[in-house]
């Protein structure tokens, strides 16, 4: 076996045991799942903006949603009155009183997909308009009973698909919110009772790992016959025929 090849093995051993002892630390109460929905106030009818801070908002929204919306045909106009339809709440994660201001879009013009995840933001305001403090894409959001640097922990749900779901756990450092550790839930199946179908709790554990690629060594490769009978390259000009993709599980 070549070197490179027992390195490669060696370091995903590693991450996978560094992998475990995360998901052990890490705890998610489900239940505690917040979502922002049509429930919620808009950017454009919320009565805890003034006027500049509305348009100062929904600049900040446009920009982020400017470039694959135009990509799909959208003109300006149609992409601030997208913008302006964004759902907001105001979450006091730091405790002093002074609320960050989560926002998600709407819907598949907004950037949603099939399984309702959204882009998701949360924002800062300053006195030369709104910060970004997280971009990210998320169906649900939950705040964690622990801290860093004095802002709650956030962990951040992407549905995968029916039985999986991935959760992104987010710490505050240098004003902003940083992925701090990916984990995946995946959900039993529902048990039923006189009373209907009862959740189950999912079983969370580290997101695995990518296998390193092995490094090349001289030993990797077997020697070449003297004799052997060498393999035409095709020509340039034929194409190459390309491979079936599977597809993937929903």
């Amino acid at each position: 076996m070549g070197s490179g090849s027992a390195m490669a093995r060696v370091s995903v051993l590693i991450l996978a045991v560094c992998a475990v002892a995360l998901a052990a630390d890490f705890e998610w109460n489900w239940r505690d799942q917040q979502t922002i929905g049509r429930n919620d106030v808009s950017v454009g009818n919320t009565s805890r903006l003034t006027e500049p801070e509305r348009a100062a908002l929904i600049d900040a929204i446009v920009l982020r949603l400017q470039k694959p919306m135009s990509e799909q045909g959208y003109d300006d106009q149609r992409i601030r009155e997208i913008a302006s339809t964004t759902r907001t709440r105001f979450v006091d994660v730091g405790g002093n009183g002074k609320p960050l201001l989560f926002a998600t879009s709407l819907g598949l013009e907004g950037g949603c997909d099939a399984r309702a995840n959204c882009p998701f933001w949360i924002f800062r305001q300053t006195d030369d308009g709104y910060v970004s403090v997280l971009d990210a894409v998320a169906s649900s959001y939950t705040v964690q009973p622990t801290s860093t640097n004095g802002f709650s922990d956030l962990v951040l749900v992407r549905q995968d698909s029916q039985t999986e779901s991935r959760l992104t756990l987010y710490t505050y450092a240098d004003g902003k919110y940083t992925d701090s550790g990916c984990y995946t839930a995946t959900w039993p199946a529902s048990k039923s009772d006189e009373k209907g179908d009862e959740m189950q709790d999912p079983d969370i554990s580290a997101c695995k790992p990518e296998a390193a690629k092995p490094a090349q060594t001289d030993d990797s490769n077997p020697p070449k016959s003297q004799d052997a009978t060498p393999v035409a390259k095709p020509d340039d000009s034929t194409p190459a025929t390309k491979p079936t993709e599977p597809q993937s599980a929903k």
